[in-house]
C-alpha cells in the first residue's frame, strides 16, 4: 500500500513534454532543494524549431524562469513573422516572373533575337557614322588652319580639337557594338556595353555637378572663374589664332554678348587686348574698338565692319542700341536659364537610349553565350 502510494506521488510530479531523456526533473534530480521544487522551464530543441516546456506540479516562483518563457514565445512570433513576410516576397517575385515568361511565350525567341541584334546594328552603325563624321570634320579644320597646340588652353579652346575626342570615342564604341551585333561575338558586345556603361556614368556624374553648382550660388562663382579665365585667354590671342577668332565670334553672335565678365559692362574687356586697347600708345586701328561680332544688326541693316570703333572708351548709356555690352559670362548664364528644360529633355532622352542600348547589349550577350554553350553540349553528345 504505501509503495502504491509512493509511485502515484511520483506520477504527480513527473514532467508531461521532454523532448530529451538526458534531461532531469526537480523530483528526479537528488541534489534539488525545496526552492527549487516548484518551478517550470523551457529548452529549444536543436533538431527542430520547436519550445519544449517543461511543467512541474508546483506554480512559477522566479521571475528569470518567466522572462525566459516570454523571451522564447516572442521568439517564435518573430521567426513565424519573418517566415512569412520572406513567402509573401517570394510569391510576388513569382508572380513578376510568371508575368514576363507569359510576355516572352507571346514572341517567339528567333522575332526577339532578330529585334535585339539589329536595333543594336542600327543604333550603332548611326553613331558610327556620326563620330566618322566628328573625326573627319575635326581632322579637316586643324590641318587647314595648321594649328600648333602649346598648352592646354590653346587645347581646350579649338572646338575642332574637343569634336575630334569626342567623334573617336563615339567611332570606337560605337564600331564594337556594330561588330559584335552583326557578328553576334560575344567578346565586342562585353567590351561594347561596359565601356557605354563607363560613359554613362560620366554622364550623369557631370550632370550632377553642373545642376548642384548651377542651384548653389557660392559653387556658381567658383565654377564662372574657369570659363572666364579660358576667355580671357581667347581675347588675348584674338587677332593672333584664325580658329580663337571664330570661336570667339561664335560665341558673342550665339548669346548675344561682348567680353568675358558677368556685368554688363563685359565690352571693356576687350582693352585687354594689345590691338583693342585704349592707351595713347597704341598705333592700331582697331584702338578702344570692339569685334563686329558685338555689333547689333537690325532687320534690312546692311554689315558694317567699323560699327565697333571707339566704344570701349565709352559709358554704357552711349553705346546701347550699337553693340551688345553684357559679358558672355553672364549671356550664357542667361541662355541655359532660358533653354534649361530643353537641355535637361535632351540630355534625358540621349542618356536613355544610352541606357537602353546597355540593357539590349547585355541581353542579346547572354543569349548567344547560352546558345554557344548548348551547341558545344550537342556537339560532345553526338561524339560521345
Amino acid at each position: 500500500m504505501a509503495g502504491a502510494i509512493e509511485m502515484q506521488n511520483r506520477d504527480q510530479y513527473t514532467p508531461l513534454a521532454v523532448s530529451d531523456n538526458s534531461a532531469l526533473t526537480d523530483i528526479e534530480s537528488p541534489e534539488a532543494s525545496p526552492t527549487n521544487k516548484m518551478t517550470s522551464s523551457t529548452r529549444v530543441s536543436s533538431n527542430t524549431d520547436e519550445i519544449d516546456i517543461v511543467f512541474s506540479a508546483a506554480p512559477i516562483n522566479s521571475e528569470t524562469d518567466a522572462r525566459e518563457i516570454g523571451n522564447g514565445r516572442r521568439r517564435k512570433k518573430g521567426s513565424e513573422r519573418s517566415l512569412g513576410e520572406f513567402s509573401r516576397r517570394k510569391s510576388v517575385r513569382n508572380l513578376v516572373r510568371r508575368r514576363l515568361s507569359s510576355f516572352h511565350e507571346q514572341i517567339p525567341v528567333k522575332i526577339q533575337n532578330f529585334l535585339l541584334k539589329y536595333t543594336l546594328f542600327i543604333f550603332n552603325f548611326m553613331s558610327w557614322l556620326g563620330g566618322l563624321g566628328a573625326v573627319a570634320v575635326g581632322t579637316w579644320q586643324l590641318t587647314d588652319d595648321e594649328k600648333v597646340i602649346t598648352d592646354a588652353v590653346d587645347f581646350v579652346l579649338d572646338p575642332f580639337i574637343i569634336i575630334c575626342i569626342i567623334g573617336a570615342i563615339t567611332f570606337t564604341i560605337a564600331f564594337l557594338g556594330c561588330v559584335g551585333a552583326v557578328r553576334e561575338h560575344v567578346l565586342l558586345l562585353k567590351s561594347f556595353y561596359i565601356c557605354l556603361s563607363i560613359v554613362l556614368v560620366i554622364e550623369l556624374v557631370c550632370g550632377g555637378l553642373i545642376i548642384v553648382c548651377y542651384t548653389e550660388p557660392a559653387a556658381r562663382d567658383i565654377l564662372r572663374l574657369t570659363p572666364q579665365t579660358l576667355l580671357e585667354r581667347a581675347i588675348l590671342q584674338y587677332m593672333d589664332d584664325k580658329s580663337i577668332r571664330k570661336l570667339m565670334d561664335t560665341i558673342q553672335r550665339q548669346f548675344t554678348c561682348c567680353g568675358i565678365s558677368a556685368t554688363d559692362e563685359g565690352y571693356k574687356d576687350w582693352r585687354l587686348n594689345m590691338y583693342y586697347n585704349c592707351t595713347e600708345q597704341n598705333p592700331s586701328i582697331f584702338r578702344c574698338a570692339v569685334p563686329e561680332s558685338c555689333c547689333i544688326y537690325y532687320p534690312g541693316e546692311r554689315m558694317n565692319t567699323m560699327c565697333g570703333f571707339g566704344k570701349t572708351n565709352k559709358e554704357l548709356g552711349e553705346v546701347q542700341g550699337w553693340i551688345y555690352t553684357r559679358g558672355c559670362t553672364k549671356g550664357f548664364e542667361e541662355w541655359l536659364s532660358k533653354h534649361e528644360y530643353m537641355i535637361l529633355f535632351t540630355s534625358c532622352v540621349v542618356m536613355f537610349m544610352q541606357f537602353l542600348a546597355v540593357i539590349f547589349a547585355r541581353i542579346f550577350s547572354k543569349r548567344v553565350e547560352r546558345r554557344i554553350q548548348w551547341q558545344n553540349l550537342r556537339y560532345q553528345a553526338e561524339d560521345s
